[in-house]
Formats: C-alpha cells, sequence, structure tokens
C-alpha cells in the first residue's frame, strides 16, 4: 500500500542536508540576541487581543422567537382569563315569554302563585329606613336607655 520506505536518519550521508542542524544550515549563523528575544517575539505572534463576546448576542431571529413566545402566552391568558358576570337587568328579563318562565318555574318545582306572594328584598340604605322597619316607640327606646345606664353604673360600682 504505501511504496515509500521511511527515511532512517542513520542512513542519510553526513552531507545531506537533512542531516545538518537547522540553525547551521544558515550560512551566516545566528543573529546576535536571537534567542534573548526569541520568547517575546513568540508571544508578540501568540497573544492576540481576544474580544469580549456578550454571553447571548442580539440577533433577529431571537427577537423574533422571544416575541412570538410573549403573543403566545399573551393570548392564552386573554381567552383562559375568566370573564366578570354582572346582574341580569330588568330589560334583559323583559324578553322572556311567559310560557318560559312558567315552564321554568315547574322545573325547579316552585308554584307561580307561591312566588307571586313572595315579597323581595328591600335594600336598606341607612340606619334611619332600619329604625322604622322596627316598629318601636320612643317611650321604649327611653327605657332601654335608662337601663343600660343603670346597669353600666353597677359594673362599675361593682369591680
Amino acid at each position: 500500500m504505501n511504496s515509500k520506505q521511511p527515511i532512517r536518519l542513520e542512513e542519510l550521508d553526513a552531507g545531506h542536508p537533512l542531516r545538518r542542524h537547522p540553525i547551521e544550515s544558515m550560512q551566516a549563523g545566528v543573529p546576535d540576541g536571537y534567542f534573548d528575544t526569541l520568547a517575546s517575539r513568540v508571544q508578540a505572534r501568540v497573544a492576540k487581543p481576544q474580544e469580549t463576546t456578550p454571553l447571548i448576542s442580539w440577533s433577529w431571529g431571537r427577537t423574533v422567537a422571544s416575541l412570538a413566545g410573549a403573543g403566545l402566552v399573551a393570548a392564552l391568558v386573554w381567552i383562559t382569563w375568566p370573564q366578570q358576570q354582572h346582574s341580569l337587568g330588568q330589560e334583559s328579563l323583559s324578553g322572556v315569554s311567559d310560557a318560559a318562565i312558567v315552564a321554568y318555574l315547574d322545573e325547579q318545582g316552585l308554584n307561580p302563585d307561591e312566588v307571586q306572594t313572595m315579597q323581595p328584598n328591600q335594600a336598606i340604605n341607612s340606619d334611619s329606613t332600619t329604625i322604622q322597619y322596627l316598629d318601636l316607640q320612643p317611650d321604649a327606646i327611653r327605657r332601654e336607655l335608662d337601663m343600660q345606664d343603670i346597669s353600666e353604673e353597677l359594673n362599675t360600682v361593682g369591680s
């Protein structure tokens, strides 16, 4: 396969150029101070200023991928975000027919006559309206206040 024979240094003649020392083969010899400056010349050739590159560089592909990911997250949040349900107004129930209401009440097991007699909860806006619903007499309020004053005096004297 390999038709070339390896060359051995011992087999070469003494005057052969491969047998001579490389520096001796130079006609002028070694220049003065060659070995003194050799280390600095080698370092100057080898040591090149290294450029510092950031770990993550900017690119259009990375930008597009980031924007696509952010868009996907925003779309998923938009789709899955629960909607706030507001109360139904009177106008939305006005379109329901009476037959549909009666059918619904039958399904729920309610008698329409009983539902009609039920009074809706009335919203109490302030304390003054609450007193009106209690049906209290001014004399009863005065007696109750006098009883509280007496019980407070008894508690303070007893302690």
